[in-house]
C-alpha cells in the first residue's frame, strides 16, 4: 500500500498540520484574553511582539470572532464604565 493523498494515511499529516494550527490559534486566544483582563487596550494587544510573530493578519482578525475574546472586550468595557 502507497502513502498517496487519496488513501487515509495520506490525510495523517495535515491533520497534523491543522491541529497543530489550531493548537496555535487556542494559545494566542488565550494570549489576548490575558492580557485584556490585565486592563491592556485590544489594539495594543495585536500590536503585541508576541500576537504579531505568532499570527497573521487574517489571524488577528479573526480573534474578534472567539467568545472568550468578546467576553473579555465586553468585561473590560464594564470596568471603564
Amino acid at each position: 500500500m502507497t502513502n498517496t493523498p487519496d488513501t487515509p494515511r495520506g490525510d495523517i499529516p495535515k491533520r497534523f498540520r491543522d491541529l497543530t494550527a489550531d493548537v496555535r490559534q487556542e494559545r494566542l486566544v488565550r494570549y489576548v484574553v490575558r492580557q485584556l483582563g490585565l486592563g491592556r487596550h485590544f489594539d495594543d494587544v495585536l500590536r503585541d511582539p508576541y500576537v504579531v510573530t505568532h499570527s497573521t493578519d487574517a489571524t488577528r482578525t479573526e480573534l474578534l470572532e472567539h467568545p472568550e475574546v468578546i467576553q473579555a472586550l465586553e468585561a473590560g468595557i464594564r470596568r471603564t464604565f
